[in-house]
């Protein structure tokens, strides 16, 4: 069972909106340490951002109505921070509305590279992060969430929504654990299962 990372939404326009927690420091060197990680490891890895048009005429239905312009292609509020941006090699799906999976694209990259084991980061857990996690064990996928290295700007809501997921569809990791979890056997794509049936330590 071959791991993936998905990063989801690791964009200027969202980390600049307040309330962010963990703070965006803290957030992003937890996610910098399992990107460079999973790198190592030859771990394949998935960018989904949400972008709209200059037009704005694909914006999600709520932004219209609220005015909310944000994600606009080609603009740096769409652009990740330097150190979680795609290498070369690393796979960029765009989304519109709040699962990476609403695009296709995702679950082929995924397929074709073997992948079933998501490891899973990025903003907002109460929002695009719990879609796509949903998506993705409705479709069969082993989730793996990041613990410490997903954030919200609701954190009540997000709390929730990790009370409600792990254990259900997907299990919450602390980064340090996930990347123990990952030796290079299981991210060449050998067994994960013993891996996967580990005792979790939280």
């Amino acid at each position: 069972m071959r791991p993936a990372l998905v990063l989801v939404d690791l964009q200027r326009d969202f980390l600049d909106r307040p309330g962010l927690e963990p703070p965006e420091s803290a957030l992003l060197h937890q996610v910098q340490l399992l990107l460079a990680g999973c790198r190592r490891r030859g771990v394949p890895v998935v960018h989904i951002h949400t972008l709209t048009r200059p037009d704005g005429q694909d914006r999600m239905p709520h932004w219209v109505r609220e005015g909310i312009v944000a994600c606009v292609a080609g603009t740096p509020g769409a652009a990740p921070p330097a150190g979680v941006a795609p290498v070369p090699g690393e796979a960029v799906v765009a989304k519109r509305f709040f699962s990476g999976f609403g695009n296709p694209a995702l679950a082929t990259e995924l397929g074709q590279r073997g992948c079933r084991l998501l490891i899973i980061a990025g903003i907002y857990l109460n929002g695009c992060v719990q879609a796509t996690i949903l998506d993705a064990y409705q479709a069969g996928y082993v989730v793996w969430v990041a613990s410490d290295a997903v954030g919200s700007n609701e954190p009540e809501h997000a709390a929730h929504t990790r009370r409600y997921l792990d254990g259900r569809a997907a299990t919450f990791l602390p980064v340090a654990e996930i990347l123990a979890r990952i030796p290079p056997e299981i991210a060449d794509g050998r067994d994960a299962a013993a891996a996967v049936a580990a005792p979790v330590n939280r």
